[in-house]
Protein backbone atom coordinates (compact mmCIF):
# COMPACT_ATOMS: atom_id res chain seq x y z
CA UNK A 1 0.00 0.00 0.00
CA UNK A 2 1.41 3.36 -1.03
CA UNK A 3 1.78 6.04 1.61
CA UNK A 4 -0.97 8.28 0.19
CA UNK A 5 -3.45 5.37 0.23
CA UNK A 6 -2.64 4.81 3.89
CA UNK A 7 -3.32 8.47 4.68
CA UNK A 8 -6.71 8.30 2.89
CA UNK A 9 -7.72 5.27 4.95
CA UNK A 10 -6.33 6.85 8.13
CA UNK A 11 -8.36 10.02 7.52
CA UNK A 12 -11.58 8.04 6.98
CA UNK A 13 -11.07 5.92 10.07
CA UNK A 14 -10.13 8.98 12.12
CA UNK A 15 -13.38 10.69 11.08
CA UNK A 16 -15.49 7.65 11.97
CA UNK A 17 -13.71 7.16 15.29
CA UNK A 18 -14.15 10.81 16.23
CA UNK A 19 -17.83 10.64 15.29
CA UNK A 20 -18.27 7.58 17.49
CA UNK A 21 -16.48 9.18 20.43
CA UNK A 22 -18.51 12.37 20.15
CA UNK A 23 -21.79 10.48 19.81
CA UNK A 24 -20.97 8.27 22.79
CA UNK A 25 -19.86 11.23 24.87
CA UNK A 26 -23.06 13.10 24.07
CA UNK A 27 -25.10 10.02 24.99
CA UNK A 28 -23.26 9.71 28.31
CA UNK A 29 -23.79 13.37 29.17
CA UNK A 30 -27.43 13.76 28.09
CA UNK A 31 -28.82 10.23 28.07
CA UNK A 32 -29.96 10.46 24.44
CA UNK A 33 -28.29 9.89 21.10
CA UNK A 34 -27.63 12.89 18.84
CA UNK A 35 -30.30 12.86 16.11
CA UNK A 36 -31.68 15.34 13.63
CA UNK A 37 -34.92 15.49 15.62
CA UNK A 38 -33.14 17.32 18.45
CA UNK A 39 -33.01 20.39 16.21
CA UNK A 40 -36.82 20.54 16.01
CA UNK A 41 -37.14 21.32 19.72
CA UNK A 42 -35.89 24.47 21.36
CA UNK A 43 -33.69 23.66 24.34
CA UNK A 44 -30.95 25.46 26.19
CA UNK A 45 -28.36 23.00 24.86
CA UNK A 46 -29.39 23.47 21.20
CA UNK A 47 -26.05 24.95 20.00
CA UNK A 48 -24.05 22.15 21.63
CA UNK A 49 -26.52 19.58 20.34
CA UNK A 50 -26.18 20.92 16.80
CA UNK A 51 -22.39 20.77 17.08
CA UNK A 52 -22.53 17.21 18.39
CA UNK A 53 -24.90 16.27 15.57
CA UNK A 54 -22.59 17.69 12.90
CA UNK A 55 -19.64 15.79 14.35
CA UNK A 56 -21.67 12.56 14.76
CA UNK A 57 -23.34 12.72 11.33
CA UNK A 58 -20.76 10.67 9.35
CA UNK A 59 -21.27 7.66 11.59
CA UNK A 60 -25.05 8.08 11.67
CA UNK A 61 -25.28 8.32 7.88
CA UNK A 62 -22.97 5.33 7.41
CA UNK A 63 -25.04 3.24 9.85
CA UNK A 64 -28.24 4.24 8.03
CA UNK A 65 -26.67 3.18 4.73
CA UNK A 66 -25.74 -0.21 6.16
CA UNK A 67 -29.30 -0.67 7.44
CA UNK A 68 -30.87 0.27 4.09
CA UNK A 69 -28.53 -1.59 1.76
CA UNK A 70 -30.65 -4.78 1.68
CA UNK A 71 -33.99 -3.02 1.28
CA UNK A 72 -32.86 -0.42 -1.28
CA UNK A 73 -29.30 -1.07 -2.52
CA UNK A 74 -28.91 2.12 -4.57
CA UNK A 75 -29.97 4.38 -1.70
CA UNK A 76 -27.92 2.37 0.81
CA UNK A 77 -24.78 2.71 -1.30
CA UNK A 78 -25.45 6.42 -1.74
CA UNK A 79 -25.75 6.86 2.03
CA UNK A 80 -22.57 4.82 2.58
CA UNK A 81 -20.69 6.98 0.08
CA UNK A 82 -21.97 10.20 1.69
CA UNK A 83 -21.06 9.01 5.19
CA UNK A 84 -17.60 7.87 4.17
CA UNK A 85 -16.90 11.11 2.28
CA UNK A 86 -18.00 13.16 5.29
CA UNK A 87 -15.89 11.03 7.64
CA UNK A 88 -12.90 11.40 5.31
CA UNK A 89 -13.27 15.19 5.28
CA UNK A 90 -13.74 15.26 9.05
CA UNK A 91 -10.67 13.06 9.46
CA UNK A 92 -8.61 15.33 7.22
CA UNK A 93 -9.70 18.31 9.31
CA UNK A 94 -8.79 16.54 12.55
CA UNK A 95 -5.43 15.25 11.29
CA UNK A 96 -4.34 18.59 9.84
CA UNK A 97 -5.66 20.81 12.63
CA UNK A 98 -4.74 18.83 15.72
CA UNK A 99 -1.91 16.56 14.61
CA UNK A 100 -0.17 18.66 11.95
CA UNK A 101 -0.45 16.21 9.04
CA UNK A 102 0.14 17.93 5.71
Amino acid sequence: MESYEFIWVLAGITGLAAAGLIGSGWSLLTGEQPTIWRLAQYRSDLPLGALALVAYAPLGITKAGLRDIERNPAFGILLLAMGMLWSFLQGVFILTTFFGFT
